[in-house]
């Protein structure tokens, strides 16, 4: 039977430490000043970077500074001083470190393998199609849904004319709209929709009879599953309360994403990036959710923003 989601609380799962070659912490949380000396060379430590074996952490006056040790373990430094890498591996494994927690290490995987990503700008799990639609789509090409109203969205063309069309999966409409904008906001309860089923929906420019999107899909879930899931995201974020704003909003999208919420799993990426404008690491998660999802207009624009 499919897993209809992973809990990210605190679990037993071990981490691949293959994956992240001689690192030993990750930083998931930096508040204040926290400085990173690597080869004498000091930085300010940022969200999202590596910490090997020789590199020295300060942590000064009312800063606070989480991390992620190779196994999923978490480790909260708050009081001021200096920190080598020994130093830091015995204090998460002292039975002191009262505050440790275990990540999923496929979460730990994805933010790390994030991180080596930046420097070749690689893409991953883009949806392919085989000749590009007229009217490009804003909103993920397939997708669960929780709720009743959901908000479908395209770019604009010349004529600012659209049809939007609503289908079963064998193609019977059950809804049509001519409208001027680039958006439209359904409410499926209120178009007595069922739960548990797929629905397709299409834009078709009226001033130009060949201009149209590709057919896109969402399945509007049970509602048992997305009461189940409602409830682990809640929990998650319980879990990982006092961690980087920026960092929970990018936990909570990967959650989304096993649960093909990918509109859900967008906006929480979005969060994200308002709370930590800077962070490439994040935009780069983001910039392949957009890829993976079909919105490879959207990802364009990201891109820009890696370079």
């Amino acid at each position: 039977m499919k897993k209809l989601f992973f809990t990210l609380a605190l679990i037993v799962l071990y981490y691949n430490v293959s994956i992240c070659g001689d690192m030993k912490f990750i930083i998931l949380t930096a508040n204040g000043s926290i400085t990173l000396t690597r080869n004498s060379n000091a930085t300010v430590a940022k969200v999202g970077e590596k910490i090997f074996d020789n590199d020295k952490l300060k942590v000064g006056k009312k800063s606070y500074l989480n991390l992620a040790y190779q196994d999923g373990k978490t480790l909260e430094i708050k009081s001021a001083g200096s920190y080598n890498t020994s130093k830091l591996i015995t204090m998460v494994n002292s039975k002191k470190n009262s505050s440790a927690k275990k990540f999923s290490s496929y979460v730990l995987a994805q933010f790390v393998k994030s991180v080596d990503d930046l420097g070749d700008m690689k893409v991953t799990g883009s949806v392919e199609r085989a000749v590009k639609p007229s009217i490009d789509y804003g909103t993920p090409y397939n997708t669960n849904i929780l709720d009743p109203v959901v908000t479908l969205c395209w770019y604009p063309v010349s004529g600012n004319s659209y049809t939007v069309k609503l289908t079963d999966v064998s193609g019977n409409v059950l809804y049509s709209k001519q409208l001027s904008d680039t958006s439209i906001t359904l409410n499926l309860q209120e178009l007595n929709l069922s739960r548990d089923k797929s629905y397709k929906w299409s834009i078709k420019n009226n001033k130009k009879e060949k201009a149209i999107t590709d057919t896109c899909k969402f399945h509007w879930l049970a509602k048992g599953t997305a009461d189940s899931i409602k409830k682990s995201a809640g929990k998650l974020l319980k879990d990982i309360d006092k961690l980087d704003h920026s960092i929970k909003q990018t936990l909570l999208a990967s959650f989304y994403s096993d649960n093909k919420l990918y509109i859900d799993m967008l906006e929480a990426y979005q969060r994200a990036i308002v709370l930590s404008p800077d962070n490439k690491t994040i935009k780069l998660l983001y910039y392949n959710a957009l890829n993976k999802t079909g919105l490879t207009r959207t990802a364009s624009s990201i891109k820009n923003q890696l370079n």
